[in-house]
């Protein structure tokens, strides 16, 4: 959880400090809601002690919710992050919270002591990884099919094959951007769900499974 705290000069002693000084801390407490370990325990994954993760129990509302309103169709989810067992694993032991100001990642260091993600609060975004396991298996108990789970770079390498000119596409800085192996194109994962449509030959899913 977090908590604001707030420093007078009157009582801290410390100089140059006023009544308006001020800092978000995080404070450990008991889980908010039994949901959560509820939630690693359906993903099949342990945290360790000292471990940092993010849990986002909406998201998987979300997918749920969309999965039943849907007859027949797609739903296409394109994101960064991984599976439950690499998302909650040792490599991403201090959680995945990343900060965002004018579209770049990571704002100015305000403070060594204190996380990016607890200072500037309103002035930058805040985001995290996607668990695509929970997402995928909520999505398969409505009556999604999982249809292709893939890096960015192998769906925009499928899409290339159905292009006139398919060279002109790869010499685009953007796409490059898109497609690049160890940037964007493996840091984003494509999920393609159907329901109601069978196991269709999808342009720009030839890869399928190829993950990261």
């Amino acid at each position: 959880m977090l908590r604001m705290s707030t420093r007078s000069s009157d009582t801290s002693g410390l100089p140059g400090l006023t009544t308006n000084d001020w800092r978000l801390t995080t404070v450990e407490g008991s889980p908010s809601t039994p949901a959560l370990a509820e939630y690693l325990e359906r993903a099949g994954v342990t945290l360790e002690p000292g471990w940092r993760g993010e849990i986002n129990l909406r998201a998987v509302e979300w997918i749920r919710d969309a999965a039943r309103r849907l007859r027949r169709g797609f739903i296409i989810l394109i994101d960064y992050g991984h599976e439950a067992r690499e998302l909650y694993s040792a490599t991403h032991s201090t959680g995945t919270l990343t900060t965002f100001v004018k579209h770049r990642s990571g704002g100015p260091d305000r403070s060594p002591a204190t996380p990016a993600w607890l200072q500037q609060p309103g002035d930058q975004d805040l985001t995290a990884h996607v668990d695509f396991t929970s997402v995928r298996n909520a999505a398969e108990a409505e009556g999604m099919t999982t249809l292709g789970f893939l890096d960015q770079t192998y769906l925009l390498m499928g899409l290339l094959d159905g292009l006139p000119d398919p060279s002109a596409a790869i010499r685009n800085r953007q796409f490059k951007t898109l497609m690049m192996p160890g940037g964007m194109g493996s840091t984003h994962k494509v999920l393609i769900l159907g329901k109601g449509i069978g196991a269709p030959a999808l342009r720009g899913s030839s890869f399928r499974v190829r993950i990261t």
